[in-house]
């Protein structure tokens, strides 16, 4: 069964960092992180591969101590008998658009990924770069071989809520089958606002911002302030289709969520024979 999700990029982006004998890779674990995560903080100000765009070239980033980082994918090297040595492949992972479209990153995971430099964190705000898309479910399209377009958001790693139309989203169809937006592919959002705060509280978590946000079921609740609640109903569904080929069946897959009161739902589409 084929999965197009986060940790399939991350696994990967492991996978393709591969060059050597007795190489293998992994999505984003090693001897002290463990687990699927993927997200860590620096330690110190260090140089991890990412590069930004200034006056039309890309100079590499020294990054911050306690700098928020997503292990894309990891290597590890050594011999059977250990002394096993893990390197990462790093990036800011998933940002606004504008920033993200002036950075690149290594394309090897070469950067030591020991616990001298990184501490694994987990998100304060887990729902940060999960794709919400409108409505109780995937449905189908008129023909059932694949699942039809509706809008849908997400909230950056850096604070921007970032907004996609029907017809957006039906040009970016990595929108509709993943679960998670990733580095992969920077999608430019119809509109975006910045998020002044993010709380959460058992399965709901409010998102706090200055302007309306056409699209999204904003609430006001004061002068230049409103709010998205998103509760997890911890509710699931699915959906098969039958693609024109006959060869895989179309499955969707989703747990739903309200947003303001709204259905929305959190969901991937994915291959099976």
């Amino acid at each position: 069964m084929q999965k197009w999700g986060k940790w399939w990029l991350a696994a990967l982006l492991g996978l393709a960092a591969i060059g050597a004998s007795g190489v293998t890779a992994h999505a984003a674990t090693s001897q002290y992180l463990t687990g699927n995560t993927g997200y860590v903080r620096t330690k110190k100000a260090m140089y991890v591969g990412i590069y930004q765009k200034k006056n039309g070239k890309y100079h590499q980033v020294k990054v911050k101590k306690n700098t928020l980082l997503n292990a894309e994918g990891t290597m590890s090297t050594g011999p059977a008998s250990g002394g096993v040595k893990t390197t990462a492949l790093f990036t800011y992972g998933v940002v606004n658009y504008a920033r993200a479209n002036q950075l690149k990153y290594k394309e090897r995971a070469t950067i030591p990924f020991t616990k001298a430099n990184f501490k694994r964190v987990s998100l304060k705000a887990p729902i940060r770069t999960q794709i919400f898309k409108v409505g109780k479910g995937y449905t189908a399209n008129s023909d059932n071989t694949n699942a039809a377009p509706t809008p849908g958001f997400f909230l950056t790693l850096d604070n921007y809520l970032q907004y996609y139309s029907k017809a957006q989203m039906a040009k970016d169809s990595g929108l509709m089958s993943q679960r998670w937006a990733g580095t992969s592919q920077n999608y430019k959002p119809t509109r975006s606002v910045k998020v002044t705060k993010v709380t959460v509280k058992g399965n709901t978590t409010t998102v706090d911002y200055v302007k309306a946000l056409k699209g999204l079921p904003n609430k006001k609740v004061g002068k230049h302030h409103y709010r998205l609640t998103i509760t997890n109903k911890k509710t699931k569904g699915s959906l098969g289709m039958l693609p024109m080929d006959d060869v895989f069946d179309l499955y969707g897959t989703w747990t739903n969520y309200t947003v303001n009161g709204k259905p929305y739902f959190f969901g991937e589409l994915e291959y099976g024979d």
